[in-house]
C-alpha cells in the first residue's frame, strides 16, 4: 500500500507503507479523495496546534472512500491520505448520490467551519444580522449561503469586489477600502454575529465598531489576516459582546460527525460548488507549496 506522510521539513512523500491493521470493529475504506483543506496542510506541516509532536504519519484528516460493502462515504479520520484505511463505523457518513467524490471532498471542510460556527458554538437565528469576515474565500462563500439557509440577514466582507458582488449577501463591505471608510460601514449596520476567517486589522475594525452596540457574538475561525490582534480591555467591559474561537478542540468529534450528514444535505440543497483541482496522491510533493489561487486541492486515490 502507498500513502503520503509527513516531513515537517519537507513537503509530504508518497510512499510505500504497511497495510492498515484490520479488526473487530473497524471498516476497510479504499480511498478516492482526499481534500488538502488548511486544516490538512497545517496538521501535515507540523504548524496545527492538533499536529502529531514528530512527523512519519499519514497525513489527511478527512475524504471520500468505498467501504467493501459497497457504500460510498465520508471518511473522518487522521491519516486519510492512503490507499486504505481502516476506521471504525462511527467515523463514516453516507455520501447523496447528487454528489461527486471531488465536490464532496471539497465541501465538507469548506461548509463545516461555518456551519458549526452558527449551528454549534453559537446559533444564529431567524432575522438576525450576520457579518462574514473573509466572505470572499474559499469557506467565506459558503458561509454566506449557509448563514441565509439559517435565515440571517448576511454581509459580506472581503478584498475580492468582483467575487463580493456575486456571493448573493445583503450587503456587501470592500476590505479593501481606506480604513475610515471600512469603519463607518461596519457602524452603519447592527451586526449581531461576525464569522471570522481573518482575525488582524479586520478583526480589529470589526470589534472596535461594535463596542457599545451589543449584544453580539464574535465567532473566531480563521486567522488569514494576522494571527494576533490588540484587543482593549475597556471594549469587552463596556459591551455585551461574546468572544469565541470555533475549530477542532472547541467542539467535539462527535457534534461533527452529528453535523455532518446535514452538512451534505445542505451543500445539494443550497447548491454549493467548490471550485477543485484534483492532483493524483502520487504529486503532493509537486504540489505541496503551489499556488491554489482560491480553489480547493484534491488528492485523487
Amino acid at each position: 500500500m502507498h500513502a503520503a506522510i509527513a516531513t515537517y521539513a519537507d513537503a509530504p512523500i508518497w510512499t510505500e507503507t504497511p497495510e492498515p491493521p484490520s479488526g473487530e470493529g473497524l471498516v476497510t475504506v479504499t480511498m478516492r479523495a482526499v481534500p488538502l483543506h488548511n486544516l490538512a496542510r497545517g496538521v501535515a506541516d507540523g504548524r496545527h496546534y492538533s499536529s502529531p509532536a514528530s512527523p512519519g504519519f499519514v497525513i489527511g484528516v478527512d475524504g471520500v472512500g468505498v467501504t467493501e460493502d459497497g457504500r460510498r462515504v465520508y471518511v473522518t479520520a487522521r491519516g486519510t491520505a492512503a490507499q486504505t484505511v481502516a476506521v471504525p463505523e462511527a467515523a463514516l457518513v453516507e455520501i447523496p448520490d447528487a454528489l461527486d467524490d471531488l465536490q464532496a471532498a471539497a465541501a465538507m471542510n469548506a461548509v463545516m467551519s461555518s456551519w458549526m460556527a452558527m449551528t454549534v458554538r453559537a446559533r444564529v437565528r431567524p432575522g438576525q444580522t450576520v457579518l462574514v469576515l473573509g466572505a470572499t474565500g474559499g469557506s467565506g462563500r459558503p458561509a454566506v449561503a449557509v448563514a441565509r439557509h439559517l435565515g440571517a440577514r448576511v454581509i459580506a466582507a472581503g478584498r475580492n469586489t468582483a467575487v463580493l458582488a456575486a456571493v448573493g449577501a445583503d450587503a456587501v463591505i470592500d476590505l479593501g477600502a481606506p480604513e475610515a471608510e471600512i469603519a463607518e460601514a461596519l457602524r452603519r449596520e447592527k451586526i449581531d454575529m461576525v464569522v471570522d476567517y481573518l482575525w488582524g486589522r479586520p478583526a480589529e475594525l470589526t470589534l472596535a465598531a461594535l463596542q457599545k452596540r451589543g449584544p453580539a457574538e464574535f465567532v473566531q475561525i480563521g486567522t488569514m489576516a494576522g494571527a494576533e490582534i490588540a484587543l482593549p480591555g475597556a471594549l469587552l467591559r463596556s459591551t455585551d459582546i461574546r468572544l469565541l474561537g470555533s475549530g477542532f478542540g472547541s467542539f467535539t468529534i462527535a457534534e461533527v460527525l452529528a453535523a455532518q450528514p446535514r452538512i451534505l444535505e445542505a451543500v445539494v440543497e443550497l447548491g454549493i460548488e467548490i471550485d477543485v483541482t484534483a492532483v493524483p496522491a502520487e504529486s503532493v510533493a509537486e504540489i505541496w507549496r503551489a499556488d491554489t489561487a482560491g480553489r480547493r486541492t484534491v488528492l485523487t486515490l
